[in-house]
């Protein structure tokens, strides 16, 4: 999987497979996600969209990074932006 990691306060383009990482009230993070799926397995089917709207918070940006692309890499996920608090 390609992993472009943007600058801080930057924004991928609306039609990229991305993930959102956002710094939480309490100091910890949670990732907002939406991508197309490029696999077909048990749960979904290639070409359908998938996305996480609000998801469980992360003691550290580096767990909820790793969450973020563990999901990616669970629909096929060819190419994803990684989107960072400003």
């Amino acid at each position: 999987m390609d992993i472009i990691k943007l600058p801080p306060g930057e924004l991928a383009d609306p039609d990229t497979d991305c993930i959102k990482i956002e710094r939480t009230p309490d100091g910890q993070y949670s990732l907002a996600t939406s991508a197309l799926v490029a696999c077909d397995n048990d749960d979904v089917d290639a070409g359908d969209s998938e996305a996480v709207i609000s998801s469980v918070s992360y003691a550290t940006f580096d767990e909820a990074e790793a969450a973020g692309l563990a999901w990616a890499a669970s629909l096929c996920v060819e190419r994803v932006f990684v989107e960072t608090p400003a």
